[in-house]
């Protein structure tokens, strides 16, 4: 039976003792925050786990574990998900294409968007973004 340390500076790994187990503990708010802030301001670009992790002080593999648990999805799906939200603010806030909004949001091209935003939301871009602009003209 091996017992830890509980101290600061101890023989306990990273969030060996939150939660009882070997289920890491989530990201300390500044960790949190940095990654947040490293996403939204590099959404048009490739962002890549071992660089959130970096902005984090973490090993990759223990960045995204405690990513997880703080934000209860994965990086990639993260990332995915804030792609989405900026591409629909795009498309409710101006006649930008879709392609230049799928390349501003980081997607390879329309089609990805188009692909990821209809498994998401029911419905492509487009009509999405018509169907809203409908509903606010008649409110």
């Amino acid at each position: 039976m091996c017992f830890y340390d509980t101290e600061p500076g101890g023989l306990a790994p990273p969030g060996a003792l939150a939660g009882g187990g070997s289920r890491p503990a989530g990201l300390a708010p500044w960790q949190a925050s940095r990654a947040a802030a490293y996403v939204e301001g590099r959404l048009e670009t490739t962002i890549r786990v071992v660089d959130l992790a970096r902005a984090a002080r973490l090993s990759p593999s223990y960045f995204s574990r405690a990513f997880k648990t703080t934000f209860g999805l994965s990086p990639q799906k993260y990332v995915v998900e804030r792609r989405l939200t900026r591409a629909k603010r795009i498309m409710l806030t101006t006649n930008e294409p879709l392609c230049g909004i799928a390349v501003s949001c980081g997607f390879s091209d329309q089609a990805h968007l188009s692909r990821l935003f209809r498994r998401r939301e029911g419905a492509p871009p487009n009509a999405w973004r018509r169907e809203r602009r409908q509903d606010a003209a008649a409110s």
